[in-house]
Formats: C-alpha cells, structure tokens, sequence
C-alpha cells in the first residue's frame, strides 16, 4: 500500500464464514482488499495509473512496492505489474471487459479510467486519486 508516498507491507487477519445451507465460505476483510493479491486494490490502480502514463514497470516498483530485495530480472522490469494487466485483459481484476488485444498500456489506461468512473470522480480531478478510490469500491 502506498501511504504519503512511502509503501509498507501489513498483515491482515481476514474472517471466513461457512454459510450452514449452501457451504460456501465467505471472506470478510477491510474495504480495499484485491481477491486473491498481495496488493492492496488502491495501490494497483496507482501502479497502473503511472503504467498507463509512461513510467516503466521499474520506477513503479520502486515506488509500489515494499520490498527492497528484488532478483536480477527486477532490475529490468516488474512481472507483478504484468500479471496484473494480463488478468485485467482477461476480466480477472476490477471486473473490467473487453480489452480485446489492446496494448499493456492502453489495457491499463482503460482499467484506470473505469475505476476513475466508479468513483464518481469530475473531469480535470487527478486521475491516479480517483483510479484509487475507484479500486476501493471494485475490490
């Protein structure tokens, strides 16, 4: 997560619930959480955000992530990021459709400007802010 610009790593214990008719398992945890991410659902979307204006996977990391012990393919480029645009390309995150064959950043410009919309955001507010509070609610 990224908090006044400095990104930190923290725990959560989320609940399960077992529903006593049908047997499936409910998680309940705190508004923000990505189904199945290590990443909180805000700090996607600002790494997709910067992804979407230019920044390389590189300085994104830098700045999204809390880790400070990377391997030598992480001094080139960031896979999480990747993996997370292909499963926006396949549906599988922030339930955003038909990106098709679009190029990685265009596929995360398109993910950022939906969550931008769910949050309500006005034309001209900055965008990695709404894409944040979009991601909050589409998590």
């Amino acid at each position: 997560m990224e908090a006044a610009g400095i990104s930190e790593s923290i725990v959560l214990q989320v609940r399960r619930y077992r529903c006593r008719a049908c047997k499936a398992v409910l998680v309940v945890g705190p508004l923000g959480l990505a189904r199945w991410r290590w990443y909180g659902a805000g700090a996607i979307a600002v790494a997709l955000e910067a992804y979407a204006r230019g920044e390389t996977s590189v300085s994104i990391r830098r700045r999204v992530s809390p880790s400070t012990t990377v391997g030598a393919s992480a001094r080139e480029r960031w896979v999480t990021l990747t993996r997370w645009i292909e499963s926006a390309r396949a549906g599988r995150l922030f339930a955003v459709s038909a990106l098709g064959e679009f190029p990685r950043r265009r596929v995360a410009e398109q993910v950022v400007l939906a969550l931008a919309g769910r949050a309500g955001r006005a034309l001209g507010d900055d965008l990695a802010e709404a894409a944040f509070a979009g991601a909050a609610i589409a998590a």
